[in-house]
């Protein structure tokens, strides 16, 4: 019998057993945070007292001349601010900050105690490079280094709630021409879907530290974002649009999805230079939510402060 084939066809059959697992000695107790809302519920819980922390990280000005004012970020700012304050988030807003600096606001935030808060949402609007490197006043960084931080086990009151990063910047220097569409489908009929709350008698389970996040990019790997200096980054704006328009009554993903069609088909850049003429830009969504995400208004909340 071969013996490689047989451990491989024994490992598959235990890895799709719940139990038993063998823990690495290090490993036999896991970290344990309050269960927020049930092993099967397709919601995340969103009744907390207060909805979260919304932290933006807005950058206009660079110490390196490699990077050109970001001309019109003011507009996605103050709008970011109404939108996310509507949804009753407190938003802080902090400006061209250095890469330590932005180092110690997450670390600041995530040694808050967020029991009392149903989520966190994180955005940043900066320059971008390749291999998602952002671009702080001071110096270039990896993206992750904002999401990282807030992994279940290192910040514990946040485990099981969403963690929502919102990332307008360009992730390399190619464009997007398009393509036309040159025949209309059928109309397409919207599906209004209702919340139901379930039961659930399960008193613990355990979900991977990296569950629960969800990363929104303005534009897919390799590609540029574009941004009018008069009124805004195409992404920003549109994602502001749809919030405000559905934020208390549709689930994040369906707003995310409207986000992108509205970004694909309204926008189309305008330039002298016939090289970056009509260019197109979608937006990309990675995502490790495994329950739903509504806004609901919350009837009394110290969310919505205008924290500058």
């Amino acid at each position: 019998m071969n013996m490689d084939l047989y451990a491989t066809a024994e490992a598959s059959q235990s890895d799709a057993l719940p139990f038993p697992v063998l823990l690495e000695p290090d490993q036999e107790y896991l970290p344990t945070a309050a269960m927020p809302v049930g092993k099967d519920e397709n919601y995340y819980n969103m009744d907390h007292k207060n909805r979260g922390k919304c932290i933006i990280f807005n950058h206009e000005e660079f110490v390196s001349p490699k990077f050109p004012e970001r001309e019109g970020s003011a507009y996605d700012t103050l709008r970011l601010r109404t939108t996310f304050q509507y949804l009753d988030f407190d938003v802080k807003i902090h400006t061209d900050l250095t890469k330590n600096q932005i180092t110690d606001v997450i670390e600041e935030v995530r040694q808050l105690d967020h029991t009392d808060n149903d989520c966190l949402c994180i955005i940043v609007l900066t320059h971008g490079l390749d291999d998602d490197m952002l671009v702080a006043k001071d110096k270039k960084y990896k993206s992750d280094m904002l999401w990282k931080p807030f992994t279940a086990d290192k910040c514990v009151t946040l485990a099981g709630k969403p963690k929502l990063f919102f990332i307008q910047a360009c992730r390399g220097n190619k464009l997007d021409r398009g393509i036309m569409l040159q025949s209309l489908s059928t109309p397409m009929v919207q599906m209004e879907s209702e919340q139901f709350l379930q039961t659930d008698t399960v008193l613990c389970y355990s979900i991977p530290t990296h569950a629960d996040f969800l990363i929104a990019y303005s534009t897919v790997q390799d590609f540029a974002a574009f941004k009018n200096p008069s009124s805004g980054s195409w992404y920003m704006q549109s994602l502001c649009d749809v919030l405000l328009e559905h934020g208390t009554t549709m689930d994040l993903m369906n707003m995310l999805t409207i986000t992108a069609r509205k970004v694909a088909t309204e926008y189309a850049s305008v330039h002298v230079d016939d090289k970056l003429r009509n260019k197109k830009q979608i937006p990309s969504v990675t995502s490790m939510l495994i329950r739903l995400v509504y806004f609901p208004k919350k009837s009394v909340t110290d969310s919505g402060k205008n924290n500058k």
